[in-house]
């Protein structure tokens, strides 16, 4: 019986194959990330477009039943204070999103909230008056209607949590950073305030000649406006005012923002109609120095730094769509102190998109992708509703 040799090694990886193995596997890996990242982030905006356009579509739905816009605050525009359900002059109003409820499958908690406030009597962050305030829950039970998250109203990319936070703008204390005696009592009745990352296109520019300072009207006001002021006193607060008839809106739907994305975290509050707007022009910008106030001219359809024909055209810099994070949208030092407590709004027109891009949303509820980058005439044009402007947003 005759026997064969064989070679029982067995070959393995060398040192070298290994890491040339490893190598490849994480430039694959390097390569595919990104457009993971992409294909996620792409997702998000698709959410947050779904978001927005739904809102706008709500608004018109409202409209086609009140036969006006919901008014950005349905009360106390100059002299609401964020959060406060104090003196009834400085009360703060509903907002144009409280109002949209039932016509975004919230009915219930629109209908809850009437009923314990007496048909909105009470304010939006009543604790106590007249069965327990602005509850969702009858008779006082349940959830604060201010703490109640409404999902669509978060944009999918937005890190900042669902409640509002104060804390991102500076100050360590939350009750601080909000400033005002209703957001810090509402933890002991059923949690923070909810945020909304989409506020009403109130106007082009803030109205520096007026006092206090709030979004400039006629030609130059948005797509959803604040109601008109007339002497504020007690029992005024209980009368709910109106938005502007569509009617209004004579540079057309198509052309005309109402809805802005916002990634402001401490002056957020979807039910808080003193800070559920914003405008296109900056406000620092605006009231830079308040002998010489820095406003927008609209002249000859186009948006000049001066009331003359030969006036220089407004330029990106002077735009709220994306501010830099270390200067304040709405500065208590050229906003009355008293409706933004200490701190001041942080942000207007903004996300936490790729790429710097914001979404809005037009008249005829179709969305548009736009970055900071956007030419200002046409920024101004499409948040103005009455000017005329030859400006359009190229798509």
């Amino acid at each position: 019986m005759s026997t064969f040799p064989h070679n029982s090694k067995r070959r393995g990886f060398t040192l070298v194959e290994l890491l040339v193995v490893i190598a490849i596997i994480a430039t694959l890996l390097g390569l595919l990330l990104p457009a993971v990242q992409s294909a996620r982030e792409a997702a998000r905006r698709t959410g947050c477009s779904f978001n927005i356009n739904s809102l706008a579509k709500a608004v018109l739905l409202y409209e086609s039943t009140r036969r006006r816009l919901p008014a950005a605050t349905d009360r106390n525009a100059t002299t609401g204070v964020a959060g406060s359900d104090a003196a009834s002059t400085a009360r703060t109003g509903y907002s144009w999103i409280f109002h949209i409820l039932p016509y975004m499958e919230e009915g219930n908690l629109y209908n809850n909230v009437s009923a314990n406030t007496s048909k909105f009597q009470s304010g939006p962050f009543s604790v106590a008056t007249p069965t327990g305030g602005a509850y969702a829950g009858q008779n006082g039970t349940g959830a604060h209607a201010a703490s109640v998250v409404i999902s669509p109203l978060i944009c999918p990319s937005f890190g900042g949590g669902t409640t509002v936070n104060g804390d991102a703008h500076g100050p360590a204390n939350f009750s601080t950073a909000v400033g005002t005696a209703a957001y810090v009592a509402i933890p002991t009745a059923g949690g923070k305030p909810a945020l909304t990352n989409y506020k009403a296109m109130a106007g082009t520019h803030i109205d520096t000649a007026a006092s206090p300072q709030m979004p400039a009207t006629g030609a130059s006001a948005g797509g959803i406006q604040l109601p008109p002021e007339g002497t504020l006193n007690t029992s005024e607060w209980l009368t709910s005012r109106p938005g502007v008839p569509i009617a209004s809106i004579s540079d057309g739907n198509s052309k005309t923002v109402i809805i802005a994305e916002s990634r402001e975290q401490g002056f957020s509050s979807w039910i808080d109609g003193t800070t559920c707007w914003v405008v296109a022009y900056s406000p620092t910008v605006a009231t830079a120095s308040p002998s010489n106030p820095q406003v927008p001219f609209l002249v000859g359809g186009n948006w000049r730094q001066t009331n003359a024909a030969a006036g220089a055209l407004i330029t990106a810099s002077a735009l709220s769509i994306q501010p830099s994070d270390t200067v304040k949208y709405l500065p208590v030092a050229n906003f009355p102190s008293n409706r933004l407590a200490t701190n001041g709004m942080a942000w207007g027109p903004s996300s936490q998109h790729q790429g710097g891009i914001t979404m809005h949303a037009f008249g005829d509820t179709h969305v548009a992708q736009i970055t900071q980058d956007v030419d200002a005439n046409v920024y101004l044009s499409i948040c103005s509703r009455g000017g005329g402007e030859a400006n359009t947003l190229q798509e």
